[in-house]
């Protein structure tokens, strides 16, 4: 295959491998919980709450990497090959010190993190021992997530559910070990984590060096790698702003779940988990639509990039209704998989009820928001991104104040909140205002 052609144009044959890598790194995450609540439900739903603080750098860092996807596809579209690798080595450059310095603030403030949201001293050293491990899985993650999107560029998406395939294995393996033989708890977990990820890491920079035959250099690579920068910093800082502001808006709002209390904390935890595999195929079905809407972008197929949208729209809809009302018919049954606490049942079942109208309007905001920085239309979804995320924090905090409203009733909110968003991003896109956008034609 030639270093800079696309492997398929196949909506699905894109998306599957890119599905099944992302329902095995879900599953990585799923099992994780399920050691966490063997352990305990305190603990599971310590970490739980903690979790928007992982996401901050679990997501933010790999959807800055995607911008290397988006950049590098527009290139290969519009057949200037000289710009490809350039945008590669800077991507990884970008993505390893964000990766770097995130896993440095993790641990010098691990044991502060629990604290500064309102968990008792004893609950946030939970947090404390976990971050105090993880915040190594950040340095190699950070690497991954870069190797990845030279792989994603090329259409080579079944590589990554291979890598994928291997981390699952190695992280159920390891915490079997670190958990059951020598007892090592917390700790443990996030040390399989660590390990899985450095595997994966070494196994994608052999696909990208050794099988693709990209060769990074260091003569003149400064000067190509500045010619990249504007678009990246064009489309990665307005990615990776609105994921990062949706972190910083989940801390806050963890402070008034964590006020709840336990059962709370611990619903909160165990149907957000639920929720991971349809959201996983939202952003699959966006993610190989991004490469394929890059490469037509590149190439001026704009009849081609609109069908498209409208295809991924209904598909990542369809698959959001049908997974969350099953889950809510068989709530006790899904449930029961992490904790058999009746309270956290019940509760957990009307969660999961509200979730049948907030996840289908999530996959429309995936679908739109991820179509949108492709195009070009960076702005525009990270303007609205910004006024919901920060909108409704005061909203939610005047409602409590004078509802004391339940878990259930934050859960109605964000839906609310899901919903109005996904109508906006529709009408953007259909006023075909992208069209003109994209940077491969306005240099």
């Amino acid at each position: 295959m030639e270093p800079n052609t696309l492997r398929t144009e196949s909506i699905f044959k894109l998306t599957w491998p890119i599905y099944l890598q992302n329902t095995t790194n879900s599953l990585v995450m799923f099992v994780d919980f399920w050691f966490f609540s063997y352990l305990s439900d305190e603990i599971a739903g310590v970490i739980g709450q903690l979790l928007p603080i992982f996401w901050m750098g679990a997501f933010v860092i790999p959807v800055f990497a995607g911008t290397g996807i988006s950049v590098a596809s527009q290139f290969i579209g519009a057949e200037r090959h000289d710009k490809v690798v350039p945008t590669y080595m800077m991507n990884l450059l970008m993505s390893g010190g964000m990766g770097f310095v995130f896993a440095v603030a993790l641990l010098v403030f691990s044991d502060d993190l629990g604290l500064w949201i309102g968990m008792a001293p004893r609950l946030a050293s939970f947090g404390g021992e976990y971050f105090g491990t993880i915040c190594y899985y950040f340095i190699f993650m950070s690497c991954l997530v870069a190797y990845n999107a030279i792989l994603s560029s090329r259409g080579m998406t079944h590589w990554l559910m291979y890598s994928s395939f291997l981390i699952a294995v190695l992280n159920i393996g390891l915490n079997s070990l670190f958990v059951f033989v020598f007892e090592w708890g917390i700790r443990g977990i996030a040390t399989g984590s660590v390990i899985s990820v450095f595997v994966a890491l070494c196994v994608s920079m052999g696909l990208v060096h050794k099988n693709l035959r990209i060769t990074f250099y260091l003569q003149g690579a400064i000067k190509d790698m500045m010619g990249v920068l504007r678009p990246m910093l064009r489309l990665g800082i307005s990615n990776a702003l609105e994921p990062f502001s949706y972190s910083i808006q989940q801390i806050v709002l963890s402070t008034f779940i964590v006020a709840l209390g336990v059962t709370s904390m611990a619903t909160n935890s165990y149907a957000g988990r639920l929720q991971m595999f349809q959201i996983t195929f939202g952003f699959s079905l966006a993610s190989a639509a991004q490469i394929l809407m890059a490469h037509w972008v590149g190439s001026k197929q704009i009849a081609s990039v609109q069908k498209l949208y409208w295809q991924v729209l209904r598909y990542a809809m369809s698959v959001a209704f049908i997974v969350c009302l099953g889950l809510w018919i068989f709530a006790e049954q899904a449930l029961s998989i992490f904790t058999n606490d009746p309270g956290i049942i019940a509760l957990g079942k009307s969660v999961l009820l509200v979730s049948v109208f907030l996840e289908p309007a999530r996959a429309v905001n995936i679908i739109g928001g991820f179509s949108l920085r492709t195009v070009g239309d960076a702005r525009f979804p990270l303007v609205l991104g910004m006024i919901f995320i920060w909108g409704i924090l005061p909203v939610i905090f005047a409602l409590d104040h004078w509802l004391s409203l339940s878990l259930v009733g934050f859960w109605i909110c964000f839906a609310v909140d899901e919903i109005v968003r996904a109508g906006i991003n529709i009408w953007r896109w259909q006023t075909g205002k992208w069209k003109s956008m994209s940077f491969v034609h306005s240099d």
